[in-house]
């Protein structure tokens, strides 16, 4: 079924980042029977395992889902999805028999396991709702409006800061990337909506559901998961770099074209980014940390 009525927390497979689907059709044409395990771990020592029906019931409502026809209509305006891809996505749906949450440990535990051409699609909506239950539950009295309310003093702020320190923001562009993180859906669509329509430097989304119903310029290339893929299928560590690198130009010669300088660290991606990548790539991303020091 479409998500005409569906009441889950994720309502659409298109609310996601837009580089899971940058990798997922590379994987479709490169790797597609190539089979992957993904686990959740969770940083802190909060415990999850009161949640795990929930987040059990939510799972299984994304099974039902798949891509409408006005979403497809969307990602075929964009040059670099090619037609097979396309079709394919027409059938596709998250199957939840592959996903296991069992709360019998001390923390609640989440394995994935499949073809990576499919895996690939969970993690996105999958911690988008383990984020929306906790949350739900723990602060179960916080509003879209508490959060815009906080918003726009940070806003205030920053700009205060930029005037009182002489801080060009000419150059400043400010990018959605909460879809994995968000308190809810209603809170990040709200913070997106807000931002569209009172921030200049706003430039747009990674989640490709709100660039679609906003209009708004969807933003992102490939994550780490795609260099750590790599690290398996190279055989050799020293020689997975590159082998992404020169895989993803493969996919994609003329777009997408910003590589992630941080999986393994600076000095080893300087090394494998040789004269002939630092041509073909039109810039570099550098996730975490600082790249100098």
């Amino acid at each position: 079924m479409n998500h005409t009525g569906h009441n889950g927390v994720i309502e659409s497979l298109l609310d996601t980042d837009a580089y899971k689907l940058h990798m997922q059709q590379a994987i479709f044409h490169q790797y597609p029977n190539v089979e992957a395990v993904a686990e959740f771990h969770c940083r802190s020592k909060e415990d999850l395992r009161p949640y795990c029906q929930q987040i059990k019931a939510e799972i299984e409502k994304i099974s039902e889902l798949s891509f409408t026809d006005d979403e497809l209509a969307y990602l075929s305006t964009l040059s670099f999805f090619q037609a097979d891809y396309l079709a394919y996505l027409k059938d596709f749906k998250l199957n939840a028999a592959n996903v296991f949450v069992d709360d019998s440990g001390d923390q609640l535990s989440i394995k994935i396991t499949g073809k990576w051409l499919d895996v690939i699609l969970w993690e996105v909506p999958l911690l988008a709702i383990i984020c929306e239950v906790r949350c739900s539950h723990r602060y179960p009295n916080a509003s879209a409006a508490d959060a815009i309310a906080q918003l726009e003093t940070k806003i205030e702020r920053f700009y205060q800061n930029a005037q009182q320190n002489n801080i060009d923001l000419s150059q400043f562009a400010l990018v959605d990337f909460g879809s994995r993180r968000r308190f809810s859906k209603a809170v990040h669509h709200q913070v997106v909506d807000y931002l569209a329509k009172n921030m200049p430097e706003f430039k747009g989304t990674s989640n490709y559901y709100l660039a679609f119903t906003r209009g708004l310029t969807p933003v992102g290339t490939q994550a780490h998961e795609w260099f750590q893929g790599h690290q398996q299928l190279s055989g050799e560590l020293a020689d997975s770099q590159q082998l992404a690198l020169n895989r993803w130009l493969q996919e994609y010669p003329d777009s997408l074209g910003i590589a992630l300088t941080d999986c393994i660290n600076m000095d080893a991606f300087l090394r494998d980014f040789d004269l002939r990548l630092s041509e073909r790539f039109d810039g570099l991303r550098h996730d975490s940390g600082d790249p100098i020091s």
